[in-house]
C-alpha cells in the first residue's frame, strides 16, 4: 500500500509539471502601436530625421523566444508583390535592411521619401502627389518558427522630389596669371583648370554641392574661380579688400592673390561658395613628366601633357581612347618609384573621379570610349571624363 501510494504521488506531480511547463503556440499577430504623427499630415521635407515604432512582442504561448523583427512599408495595404521575367517574386513594399531584436525601431525620413517616389515610379516633380497613404506593419520571426506580421498602421505624408540618381558633384574652374598657360582664357584645362573632387568630402545627393579641391604653385599674379568657362563670367568668386576674404558674382572683384608664391591647397565649398587657400602641407615632388600606363599600352609609359606653363606644374592631362576593362594606373615616366594605383574610384553621369595610392591595384575601364584625364601629383586625385 506505501509503494502503490508513492507510486500515485509521483504520477500526480508529473501531471503538475506538466501543467506549469509553457507548450509552444504560433500567434496569428502581434500589435504594432499607432504612433502619435498618424494623427497629422507628415511632411517629410521639415520633418525630424526618424519616425519612431514600437510594438508588442508576439505571445509564444509563454516561451522565452529570441525573436527578430523586420520594418515594412507600402503604398498599398495588401503588400503585394508581382513576378519578374524570370517568375521571381518582386515585393511591391520596402523592407528596411537592418533587422531588429527590441520591440522598437524607426524609419528614417530621407530613406521613407526616397524610397517612396521608386515605389510610385515619379520621375518628376509634376508627378508627386500633395499627400500619400503609407502602410506599415512589423515582421516577427524565430529560429523555430515562421514569419507573422503584426497589423497595419497607416501613416498619410507629405513626399518631396528627389532624383533618385545621386547628382554630380559641382564643379568649379580655376583661371588666372598663375594657372595652366596664365593666358585667363576658357580653353580647358590650360587657360581654365578643373578643380578635383574629394575621396574626403561627400556630395549631396540631390544637388552635388560638397567640397572640391586643388593644389598646386601659386603667385601673387592672382587668380580667380569660374562656375564655368562658357558662361562669360556670369559665375566667379574674385578677392575682396584683402586676401581671405572673398566676392561671388562681382565682376570687379579683385585677383585672388597669395601673399607669396609656393604650393597652396585651394578647397571650395559649394554649398556657401566660399573658399579657404591655405599653404599645401605634404610633400612636394617636381615631377619631369607622369604617364598614363596599362594594359592598353602593354605597362609601357603614354606620357602626359603638364597643364602649368608659367610656373611649377602640378598637374597633368591626357586625351586617349580606351577600352572596356582596360587596366590603368600614373607613374613617373621612366620608373615605377613613384606610381599612383587604386585609392578609391566614384561614378559620375559623364565618367569618374578617384584617388591614386602609392603602389596600390590598378583602375578598370568601365566602357569602351574617348576620355579626357586628369592627374593631380600633390594630391593623388584625378578626373576621368567620357566625350
Amino acid at each position: 500500500m506505501l509503494f502503490l501510494g508513492g507510486a500515485f504521488m509521483g504520477m500526480t506531480s508529473c501531471s503538475d509539471d506538466n501543467d506549469s511547463n509553457p507548450t509552444l503556440k504560433m500567434p496569428e499577430s502581434f500589435v504594432l502601436n499607432s504612433p502619435a504623427l498618424a494623427q497629422t499630415v507628415i511632411d517629410l521635407e521639415s520633418s525630424t530625421d526618424s519616425i519612431h515604432l514600437n510594438w508588442s512582442q508576439p505571445d509564444y504561448g509563454g516561451m522565452p523566444l529570441v525573436t527578430t523583427y523586420y520594418i515594412q512599408y507600402a503604398v498599398d495595404e495588401n503588400f503585394s508583390s508581382t513576378k519578374d521575367d524570370e517568375g521571381n517574386e518582386v515585393p511591391n513594399y520596402i523592407q528596411e535592411d537592418e533587422p531588429v531584436s527590441e520591440c522598437k525601431g524607426a524609419i528614417a525620413i530621407e530613406d521613407l521619401n526616397r524610397n517612396l517616389i521608386k515605389l510610385l515610379g515619379i520621375n518628376s516633380a509634376d508627378e508627386l502627389p500633395q499627400q500619400q497613404d503609407v502602410f506599415v506593419r512589423i515582421t516577427a520571426q524565430t529560429y523555430s518558427t515562421g514569419y507573422i506580421y503584426s497589423n497595419i498602421v497607416k501613416l498619410v505624408v507629405q513626399p518631396y522630389f528627389q532624383s533618385l540618381v545621386a547628382a554630380d558633384p559641382v564643379l568649379w574652374y580655376l583661371t588666372g596669371s598663375c594657372i595652366g598657360d596664365g593666358s585667363w582664357q576658357s580653353t580647358v584645362p590650360t587657360g581654365c583648370m578643373p578643380m578635383y573632387f574629394s575621396n574626403e568630402s561627400t556630395y549631396n545627393e540631390v544637388d552635388g554641392t560638397g567640397e572640391i579641391v586643388w593644389a598646386g604653385y601659386l603667385t601673387p599674379d592672382g587668380f580667380k574661380f569660374r562656375g564655368s568657362p562658357d558662361d562669360n563670367w556670369a559665375v566667379q568668386i574674385g578677392q575682396g579688400d584683402a586676401f581671405g576674404e572673398f566676392k561671388l558674382n562681382d565682376g570687379g572683384s579683385a585677383n585672388i592673390s597669395v601673399p607669396e608664391a609656393g604650393c597652396y591647397k585651394v578647397v571650395l565649398d559649394t554649398k556657401t561658395n566660399q573658399p579657404t587657400i591655405t599653404p599645401f602641407e605634404g610633400r612636394v615632388r617636381i615631377f619631369d613628366s607622369i604617364s598614363l600606363s596599362g594594359s592598353f599600352n602593354e605597362w609601357s609609359d603614354t606620357e602626359m601633357t603638364p597643364v602649368t606653363t608659367v610656373g611649377e606644374n602640378h598637374d597633368w592631362y591626357l586625351q586617349i581612347e580606351l577600352n572596356e576593362a582596360d587596366e590603368i594606373k600614373f607613374k613617373e615616366t621612366g620608373s615605377w618609384d613613384n606610381n599612383w594605383g587604386w585609392g578609391g574610384l566614384f561614378n559620375l553621369s559623364y565618367g569618374w573621379y578617384g584617388f591614386g595610392e602609392g603602389n596600390g591595384g590598378n583602375f578598370y575601364i568601365a566602357e569602351t570610349g574617348t576620355y579626357d584625364i586628369f592627374f593631380n601629383d600633390l594630391l593623388g586625385l584625378f578626373r576621368i571624363v567620357k566625350q
